[in-house]
């Protein structure tokens, strides 16, 4: 059978085109836009939303460049750019739906724009539905603004921890809604963002919506201060994290008092460190019977004048028996506060006799309100007792626990004598200013006591020495920590006899597990054991000193007029870490790790093989290592 030798045409074109498959085609319908504005400011910025269907036969994906345009012109940059696009993560299948969440920024310019979009397949083809045009105002940039209308409730005096409510209306002057959602609210002033009154922002509540022109009233319960005095009352509107905006509130200044407070039966005082207290203190002091207990109600009480216990009784805040100590979280403590004027050589709080037991307590020496005073000036003559926070003079058998020596002018924040000491779990924080002579102070000064416990407590930015003990046998000092950020110090740990030869006996005594941290090199000395390099006086006596760890120190250990032949120190095991070499101007020149001067000290190192240099630290008063 013969074929012809071409196929007709038709066969040919319906060959051709059942061969050529569907061609993918792009499209987009419009569902919806949202928080388009009508109004902006110069510069403001907006968060909008536009969705769009894809009603195509394609797959919008970034890598296919698949991107909304802008439009009302082409390719406009009005609102910042002119191109949104897919994350990168999306995959719009034909039938899904994306939704573009952007941030426009107004123009520079006041006047109408247009505000349209529309689909684009980059470098291919725009397609699809345009979105609405939206025809939005740019506005003069002032578009947060805020006129005061009026205020009150607004108290002239109030009681510490009195709570009243008040009211303030502003009136929304700018062309923006106030609502939560865009972060309007009412913010404190004199100082900005300051919490007096218990926060630093009223918020509107989450129906509100204040357009330009309306007026919104806050109304809110503030809190007095817990210490008495005069403080400022005043507001502004702040748009959080874009500008505060509009007129201040008018300035108010509240009196905060503080009401007398009841110490004991018919005894009253001023527990916001007004009027002075240490009359009313000392009153029910006395009122409380040998071996009774004085429950000190909450409150900042002013002294100006040595509150004295000679009879064993303990005196405590009210309400804090079995807490944590005063610094902890959650516990609040009586304070007795040095008077500015406070001039005397027994110290804020003394204690003598026996039996006496200080717990919970905060014994603040107001250090810096005392500077210019008739102490500092003994201070600068040398007189320590005139600085000094806190004395158990000769009280045996007597504890301070749980409780705070901070900020006293000179001298110590705690000096004690007498036997059977126990100092546990107290804070010794910021005594003395080094950097003015003679205003330099300890933390603790234990100066004699046998049987002795100091144990478990922080020592914090002291001046002169932060645990200096000059003779105390048969005693524990264990688990202290000592920590120096921002002051000079002498020692950390200074185990002396203060130059006098009938001190210094530790016969039987442990100094273990403490931690003394210099941070960036503020201890001259971490731990010194003897007192030469003060003065070259007699040997101190025995003790043990173990695992006990310095870091930082300029001259971590040294050893240098301590043991005798018949009575030696013990020191091994102890840590040393972030030492380096550094010159100083007395002594041997220059520091070591680990000192023992074995020309003048007689020590039994337990087997400990450390390395020691045997340089001599004779004769540093000063202390010596300060700029």
């Amino acid at each position: 059978m013969n074929l012809p030798r071409f196929l007709p045409s038709f066969l040919v074109l319906s060959t051709i085109l059942c061969a050529i498959p569907a061609v993918a085609a792009d499209d987009s319908t419009f569902v919806s836009q949202v928080n388009i504005p009508a109004t902006i400011g110069v510069g403001q910025q907006a968060t909008v939303s536009i969705t769009m269907h894809n009603s195509g036969t394609t797959t919008w994906t970034p890598a296919a460049g698949y991107k909304l345009g802008s439009q009302n012109p082409q390719d406009n940059s009005t609102w910042g750019f002119s191109r949104v696009l897919l994350s990168s993560k999306d995959s719009i299948p034909p039938g899904g739906n994306k939704t573009f969440t952007f941030t426009i920024t107004a123009p520079p310019i006041v006047g109408s724009y247009n505000f349209q979009w529309r689909m684009v397949h980059e470098f291919v083809q725009w397609f699809g539905a345009f979105t609405p045009n939206r025809v939005i105002q740019v506005v003069p940039a002032v578009s947060d603004d805020a006129d005061f209308v009026s205020q009150s409730g607004i108290p002239a005096t109030m009681n510490v921890g009195e709570q009243r409510t008040v009211s303030i209306t502003l009136r929304n002057s700018g062309v923006a809604t106030w609502t939560r959602a865009g972060n309007y609210k009412l913010g404190s002033q004199n100082p900005q963002d300051n919490s007096t009154w218990g926060f630093s922002r009223v918020l509107l509540s989450s129906n509100d919506s204040i357009p330009p022109g309306g007026t919104k009233t806050f109304t809110f319960t503030i809190t007095a201060p817990a210490v008495a005095g005069s403080y400022d009352f005043q507001w502004r509107m702040v748009h959080e994290f874009v500008q505060w905006f509009g007129d201040f509130t008018p300035n108010r200044v509240i009196t905060v008092n503080q009401p007398q407070i009841t110490l004991c039966p018919g005894v009253t005082a001023d527990g916001g460190f007004g009027a002075r207290a240490d009359a009313a203190i000392q009153q029910c002091i006395n009122q409380t019977p040998s071996g009774g207990t004085f429950q000190l109600p909450v409150g900042t009480y002013r002294i100006g004048a040595t509150v004295q216990i000679t009879k064993p009784m303990t005196l405590r805040t009210a309400g804090t028996s079995g807490q944590a100590n005063c610094e902890a979280a959650g516990v609040a403590c009586a304070v007795l506060k040095a008077d500015p004027s406070l001039n005397v050589n027994t110290g804020l709080l003394r204690t003598a006799g026996s039996g006496v037991t200080i717990s919970h307590l905060v014994v603040d020496g107001n250090r810096d309100a005392r500077l210019s005073g008739a102490a500092s000036a003994q201070c600068q003559s040398f007189n320590n007792e005139a600085g000094t926070n806190i004395f158990y003079s000769f009280c045996d058998g007597c504890t301070f626990t749980h409780a705070v020596s901070r900020e006293t002018l000179c001298g110590t924040g705690l000096s004690w004598v007498g036997d059977g000491a126990r100092v546990t779990n107290s804070v010794f924080r910021n005594n003395g200013r080094g950097t003015v002579n003679g205003l330099w102070s300890d933390g603790l000064t234990l100066l004699r006591s046998a049987n002795a416990v100091v144990t478990n407590n922080l020592f914090v930015n002291n001046s002169d020495v932060a645990l200096v003990l000059g003779g105390s046998t048969n005693s524990t000092v264990t688990g202290n920590t000592i920590q120096q950020n921002d002051r000079v110090v002498f020692a950390g740990l200074h185990v002396s006899n203060f130059g006098n030869n009938s001190l210094g006996n530790f016969t039987g005594t442990t100094f273990a597990n403490n931690s003394i941290d210099c941070g960036n090199f503020w201890c001259d000395f971490g731990i010194q054991l003897g007192h030469h390099p003060w003065t070259v006086s007699a040997n101190i006596l025995g003790g043990t000193v173990r695992d006990n760890s310095v870091h930082n120190a300029w001259q971590p250990i040294d050893i240098d007029g301590a043991g005798t032949a018949a009575n030696p120190i013990r020191v091994y095991n102890n840590t040393i870490t972030g030492f380096s070499v550094r010159t100083v101007p007395c002594g041997p020149g220059q520091t070591s790790a680990y000192n023992i001067n074995t020309a003048d000290s007689v020590v039994d190192r337990n087997g400990d093989t450390t390395p020691i240099t045997q340089l001599q630290w004779h004769n540093c008063s000063g202390p010596p290592f300060r700029p």
